[in-house]
């Protein structure tokens, strides 16, 4: 199979997949109890208004009709409106700041995770079975296996509380948007600080362990001990040789943590009070809005879905025999 041929086929599934998304999306919310039209009138409210809202989003009629509408709607861009978090407000234009806060917090916080992962996972499985492959797990694994809540909590605690280093919580600051440009940037980043070392050392050991699995299988193997014999060095050994092919699993779990930048960190995002996608889904819970939560899962799936077409292309680039 050429490349043409793979790619056009990847985006063929693409395409069916986002439908079953869509489809699976509008019906998860439409099995789950309540009804949002009464959530957006006070319970002193009057019939006429209910029906109407009931009307004006179509929930009267057949599931099929509701479908097509909720099916189209969705492919212009309208995800309509919130019925909890802010009743009346457009769901798009209340997701957009709230994305750029997530995109920020996890985009910075997963490129750090990644790199130390990596970087960790490779200086383990370089010198496995050694002191530095045990206290390089070691590290991994405490911080892995500590509750996010809780680092998060203590970093609050101990740098932003006693310390006084940095913002309380908050993506910036009261008076963002009298500022500079270089006043906004600096004021951004020093409010990311806790927020992405907390998000980065929480899912740092999921790389970490397969960087370090996969480049000691790969260390094994028969093509680098005859590039040992060839008298290569170290260093082009395991950079020219050996990593390329280790990166591959790595691909995967890169490919899913990019995903889910869009679905935010609820956990870190409560603790901050960062006001992004994790604590808006979290606060649309708990005010059943419906409408919300079905964009919220819907932007969520197709950033997972583009994330691994393009795990795939890059397959496709470090392994070409993936399209034969």
């Amino acid at each position: 199979m050429n490349t043409r041929s793979f790619i056009a086929r990847k985006l063929v599934y693409l395409v069916i997949t986002l439908i079953a998304i869509i489809i699976f999306n509008f019906l998860l919310f439409r099995v789950m109890p309540g009804d949002p039209s009464k959530v957006l009138v006070p319970r002193t409210g009057d019939l006429d208004l209910i029906n109407y809202i009931r009307d004006l989003y179509h929930l009267n009629d057949p599931l099929h009709v509701q479908l097509w509408y909720y099916f189209t709607d969705t492919l212009q861009g309208d995800l309509g409106m919130s019925s909890g978090v802010r009743p009346y407000a457009d769901v798009a234009d209340l997701m957009k700041p709230a994305a750029v806060n997530t995109v920020l917090l996890v985009g910075f916080g997963t490129a750090l995770a990644i790199w130390l992962g990596v970087t960790l996972g490779r200086f383990a499985a370089w010198r496995r079975g050694k002191a530095a492959d045990t206290l390089g797990m070691s590290f991994a694994l405490t911080f892995y296996s500590m509750p996010t809540f809780l680092f998060a909590l203590v970093m609050l605690m101990i740098f932003a509380g006693e310390l006084g280093w940095f913002p309380i919580g908050g993506p910036y600051s009261d008076d963002y948007k009298t500022m500079s440009l270089l006043g906004k940037i600096a004021d951004r980043g020093i409010h990311l600080v806790l927020p992405v070392v907390a998000f980065a050392i929480e899912v740092m050991a999921d790389f970490a362990l397969i960087m370090r699995n996969s480049l000691t299988d790969v260390l094994t193997e028969d093509y680098i001990v005859t590039a040992r014999a060839k008298g290569l060095s170290n260093k082009r050994i395991l950079h020219d040789h050996a990593m390329r092919n280790a990166m591959l699993p790595v691909v995967t779990v890169t490919a899913i943590s990019i995903g889910w930048v869009l679905g935010g960190d609820i956990m870190v995002e409560i603790v901050f009070n960062y006001d992004g996608l994790g604590l808006m889904t979290w606060e649309a819970v708990n005010g059943r809005d419906f409408t919300l939560l079905q964009a919220l899962f819907l932007i969520m799936a197709i950033a997972v879905l583009v994330a691994n077409l393009f795990a795939d292309l890059l397959y496709m680039y470090l392994d070409p025999r993936v399209h034969v």
